[in-house]
């Protein structure tokens, strides 16, 4: 789903339901957030394509954007392999890659579906979302989408109204 012309009936991003953060001193809150565009990347560390271009572009897009418009999150969304990518993998993994913005760990729902992925009916990872100012959830994308598309639709979100 990419971005809409207007956001006037887009929903509200639902909030993030996470159990741990990496790269953060507290919790982040996406109501915390508000008043910035939010950009998500979604991931597993064994996700050849989480690896290979969405955090790589995560981090290009963090690296780019003023953090006083633009703010970045990893969400760790585990629906396989769980018993390889736990925290102390993650925050060594983490490390390795010298991933700086903060990164969420999704609830797992005990069925194989972490929450917030469900809360977002994605489809699997790398999952790119993008929530305009007013916390409301604008566009989606499931695998590979390019810089220069991706860029546009936040300078697109950042040049709107912060106020409905």
């Amino acid at each position: 789903m990419g971005i809409s012309e207007s956001g006037q009936s887009a929903a509200m991003a639902p909030e993030l339901d996470t159990q741990q953060w990496f790269n953060a001193r507290e919790p982040v809150a996406l109501a915390a957030l508000r008043g910035k565009v939010v950009v998500i990347e979604a991931f597993q560390m064994l996700c050849p394509g989480c690896v290979s271009h969405g955090l790589p572009q995560a981090m290009r897009i963090h690296d780019s954007f003023d953090p006083a418009d633009v703010a970045v999150l990893g969400l760790h969304t585990v629906f396989e392999h769980h018993e390889a990518m736990t925290p102390i993998s993650l925050a060594a993994f983490l490390h390795e890659y010298r991933i700086r913005f903060p990164v969420g760990v999704d609830v797992p729902d005990g069925k194989g579906m972490p929450k917030t992925m469900a809360a977002y009916r994605m489809q699997g990872t790398p999952t790119l979302i993008l929530i305009d100012r007013l916390g409301r959830l604008r566009a989606q994308h499931f695998g590979s989408v390019s810089d220069l598309q991706v860029g546009a639709e936040i300078m697109m979100l950042m040049l709107e109204s912060p106020r409905a």
